[in-house]
């Protein structure tokens, strides 16, 4: 009996004694911090844009509001990638978050006076542009957070830090969720806002301690930017598995996110009949299935079959935004709403999992940072999104995203060899 005892807790020891190397301890702590800010950040700007627009502007609103942080994202994102090759990531995070955290000040501040408080004039509009340097912020910090995974651990323990990694920010994102809705509702935006300034500044002393770590790509600082960006193309024009891991990713992501992120403040007040604090509770459930998907992958560990782990993950991520949609019981959409955000996990841990497996580290950041061009495609299809929700009925809009998502997935389970055979 104490033998089964001690071999379950070496296993279970086993799969964290990642954790033993300093710096990854540091970038967990990191990842956990900046995974608290940007639900913070991204529900505070919604709901802003929510409730001071015209009832029968609203998905508009919200659409533009998507597409104007996806922009933003998309035009730096690839820019992020190949500084977070070229130069030292160390000092890549950090001038990021400081970046951040005058961009939070200075918003926050503007929140302060009722006239853009109350999105009066010219103001909603201008704030909306505002909110679009949130996504160049996380358009230089994913990215380079994602590469500095190889720089922290020994390459034998990659798929264990990979999935601590994205455990971290399930952690985070759970913390964070119940916060946002809440602080909102009785604090207001300003506070709110104020708060997520709090995190670039924890960020800031953590990666102050950690080692100074040179650039991954030393020669790169050699050749121009454009260079550089034209280096990072390499993997996707000579490696099939690479090209479509990150081309499926940015549909589901697109198809997913845009209604269950770029929408859902709609969904929450217009169909769901429900108030910002509920949003959070909401929130919670998401970050519930992230973290369980994140410990289920921990405890699998180097588990066969990886190519059709993650497109079943894709599959699964339709079926439950389609139960999403039909649904109109509370609880249940929570649970469905969970269910995505457990599918979203395995899809984003895998997919970086793949990624990580079929590129050098020199030109990690690059490929990172074309992988999560996702996140900005996903938002500029958000106003597409809005648009046709405010034209055919958003019901009718989120269903046709969980129906394409199934469709796609299963699609490439059938044709798509050398991505489901990816082991």
């Amino acid at each position: 009996m104490n033998q089964i005892t001690t071999r379950k807790y070496s296993r279970i020891v086993s799969r964290f004694s990642v954790l033993s190397y300093k710096d990854f301890q540091l970038l967990i702590i990191m990842q956990i911090i900046s995974s608290m800010r940007m639900p913070i950040i991204f529900v505070t700007q919604s709901w802003y844009v929510a409730i001071t627009v015209p009832e029968n502007q609203r998905l508009l609103a919200l659409g533009i509001l998507s597409a104007l942080r996806g922009i933003a994202f998309l035009g730096y994102a690839l820019f992020g990638g190949t500084f977070a090759d070229r130069f030292p990531r160390t000092k890549v995070i950090y001038i990021s978050h400081f970046a951040g955290l005058i961009s939070v000040l200075i918003i926050g501040g503007l929140l302060l006076i009722p006239m853009i408080n109350n999105g009066e004039g010219l103001w909603l509009p201008i704030m909306m542009i505002l909110f679009a340097t949130f996504g160049i912020i996380n358009a230089q910090d994913m990215p380079t957070r994602t590469a500095m995974i190889r720089d922290t651990v020994p390459e034998q323990l990659l798929p264990q830090a990979i999935t601590l990694h994205q455990l971290a920010m399930s952690i985070g994102l759970l913390i964070a969720a119940p916060l946002a809705g809440f602080s909102i509702d009785y604090f207001g935006f300003a506070t709110t806002y104020m708060v997520a300034g709090i995190t670039h500044i924890a960020v800031l002393i953590a990666v102050r301690k950690m080692s100074v770590i040179s650039a991954a790509d030393p020669e790169a600082s050699n050749d121009s930017i454009m260079k550089n960006l034209q280096q990072g193309l390499i993997s996707l024009r000579s490696n099939p598995i690479v090209r479509w891991t990150i081309f499926s990713n940015w549909i589901v992501t697109s198809l997913g996110l845009s209604v269950m992120g770029g929408l859902i403040a709609a969904w929450i007040n217009d169909v769901l009949l429900l108030e910002a604090s509920d949003w959070g509770i909401m929130i919670i459930f998401w970050g519930v299935g992230g973290v369980c998907a994140s410990l289920w992958l921990s405890w699998k560990n180097n588990f066969q079959h990886l190519g059709l782990w993650y497109l079943g993950a894709c599959t699964l991520m339709g079926l439950s935004i389609l139960g999403f949609s039909v649904t109109r019981v509370v609880l249940l959409a929570f649970v469905l709403n969970g269910i995505v955000g457990f599918s979203y996990q395995l899809i984003l841990t895998l997919s970086v999992d793949i990624i990580q497996r079929q590129v050098p580290n020199r030109l990690m950041g690059r490929t990172v940072g074309i992988l999560m061009l996702a996140s900005g495609i996903m938002q500029i299809v958000g106003i597409l999104a809005g648009f046709l929700a405010q034209n055919l009925g958003i019901e009718t809009i989120y269903i046709a995203a969980g129906v394409t998502t199934i469709l796609f997935s299963v699609g490439l389970i059938l044709f798509q060899r050398p991505l489901r055979n990816v082991t």
